[in-house]
């Protein structure tokens, strides 16, 4: 039974069937499989040795140059991520090529002080709240992007990222909770139009795992 099944059994019975270790990795199968549908190809490389870095490989917008992306994900349920953690994908950053930008992946989001962290900082960094498969249960959205909930960059990524457009898609437009992240999903532009979706993967967990 692979993982995914598993978050959908977790979130049907209220047991927990998987671990705290599978349910981040897949978390981080999932960010890997949303940022590839929008045109990156990245590989998951968590490991004892990875270095602080979840994922990484190349990634091309549309009529853009194509650059290098190193990712972090936090799989944290209730936990937003504060200035210490960014402080810490500073010194991962350091140790990358200059045509390098930083990805940080979170559940819950981030505080206003680590947002603050990562918009003052001399590394390309955005930050991307993505929802758990085990949220997205409930919805069951078709596509990976309806995970995405927040995107935002700092100035040092506007070379990578500068044409980029988030808007707020909404589920309900007559029920919606502005702050309940949960309510609304993030449509991305480039150059005025949607970005392209590839066709999802429909379970991106390694068959190892199972």
């Amino acid at each position: 039974m692979s993982i995914l099944w598993r978050l959908r059994a977790l979130g049907k019975s209220g047991h927990r069937l998987i671990s705290t270790v599978e349910a981040g990795t897949a978390y981080e199968n999932q960010a890997v499989a949303t940022l590839n549908q929008l045109g990156a190809s990245l590989e998951r490389v968590g490991g004892a040795s990875d270095h602080g870095i979840d994922f990484c490989g190349l990634w091309r917008l549309p009529s853009h140059r194509e650059f290098y992306v190193v990712g972090q994900c936090k799989h944290y349920e209730r936990k937003k991520i504060g200035p210490s953690i960014l402080r810490e994908w500073e010194g991962v950053m350091s140790r990358q090529e200059l045509d390098t930008l930083g990805i940080v992946v979170a559940t819950s989001g981030f505080t206003p002080s680590g947002i603050h962290a990562a918009l003052s900082s001399a590394y390309p960094v955005a930050l991307v709240t993505m929802a758990s498969p085990l949220k997205r249960i409930e919805h069951e959205p078709p596509y990976a992007e309806s995970a995405i909930r927040g995107f935002v960059w700092n100035r040092a990524a506007e070379p990578f990222l500068g044409r980029l457009v988030v808007a707020k898609k909404h589920y309900d437009v007559q029920m919606v909770d502005l702050d309940d992240p949960a309510a609304f999903t993030i449509q991305l532009f480039w150059d005025g139009k949607p970005l392209t979706m590839a066709p999802p993967c429909l379970d991106p967990t390694p068959s190892s795992l199972d």
